[in-house]
């Protein structure tokens, strides 16, 4: 066998390991996602379905496959299962892939990779449910972004101890504007302060929303989402992520209310709610693998 046919076998892989454990948390997931919002445990009863009670089959709880076996239906009582049960299993598996792929590949010791790998399937998992929750329900709960905020805290300081986080120059001018050097304390500081500006950033866009209209604009989850970006990603890619949401959510929302005013024209189309975390939990699942991608191609189409 050749050495390019090991090398392919050497990704391909993990990537698939990673799709099949992503799979199943996929689908746990869902059982998150759904049991979450009505206060149910997670752990019982069994999976069922949630119009006629009956407990599932193994072969009706199969990540994505058993959608398809059942066209869409439950067995018994012939509800219809919601598309993003599948949807959300894949997104799952293909990140986690990407993930797996990522450790593999990365820069640094192979202890750093897997840990990157690792920090990266959890902040993606997280970043999926917070975007279906929101889609759904409106809603981030706390229960979800505050210990993601406390993780990504943890991830920074775990990155500055094995040494594989290198300061940007910002970073730099930044730490030694205080005369402080890039340390394990020094890296957490900053994610901090990148995690109060991100919240920061909606407070803000709050206040001057109440201000105006006298009413709520943006939620308070959607400020601590922002905290838990900063905590993950630092201060560059998590307003690089904010503007690539809010840009995503206006497209989205011109879409919406024109459907909307077509067909219900004397509704109060413009107070529809928006999910804006869902826009945000996905355009920072695209800085997780490409940085600061928005702000590299914008500067890229005017500074060629």
């Amino acid at each position: 066998m050749r050495m390019q046919d090991w090398l392919q076998l050497e990704i391909a892989f993990p990537a698939l390991f990673g799709a099949v454990v992503g799979a199943v948390f996929g689908s746990f997931l869902n059982v998150v996602r759904v049991r979450m919002p009505e206060g149910e445990s997670i752990a019982h009863p069994r999976s069922h379905c949630t119009r006629c009670g009956q407990t599932l089959k193994w072969w009706q709880n199969i990540p994505m496959l058993s959608w398809l076996l059942l066209r869409g239906r439950c067995h018994f009582c012939r509800e219809k299962i919601s598309p993003l049960y599948p949807l959300i299993e894949l997104a799952t598996s293909l990140l986690w892939a990407c993930c797996a792929v990522t450790a593999l590949t990365g820069g640094g010791t192979a202890a750093v990779r897997i840990a990157q790998g690792a920090a990266q399937a959890i902040f993606c998992w997280g970043m999926v449910l917070l975007a279906a929750l929101d889609w759904e329900q409106l809603w981030l709960p706390d229960r979800i972004t505050l210990p993601m905020i406390g993780l990504g805290l943890l991830w920074q300081w775990l990155r500055a101890s094995m040494a594989s986080q290198v300061p940007s120059v910002l970073q730099m001018e930044l730490l030694r504007s205080v005369g402080l050097h890039a340390t394990r304390g020094t890296a957490v500081l900053m994610a901090v302060f990148a995690a109060l500006a991100g919240a920061g950033i909606v407070l803000v866009i709050r206040l001057a929303y109440w201000l105006v209209r006298r009413r709520e604009g943006m939620g308070l989850g959607d400020a601590k989402l922002m905290a838990a970006l900063g905590a993950w990603l630092g201060f560059s890619a998590m307003v690089d992520a904010f503007l690539a949401a809010v840009l995503g959510a206006f497209v989205a929302a011109m879409v919406w209310l024109g459907v909307v005013r077509w067909r219900r024209s004397g509704e109060a189309w413009a107070s529809l709610p928006l999910p804006l975390g869902t826009f945000l939990a996905l355009t920072a699942v695209a800085e997780v693998f490409d940085p600061v991608w928005l702000w590299k191609h914008w500067m890229a189409l005017f500074f060629r």
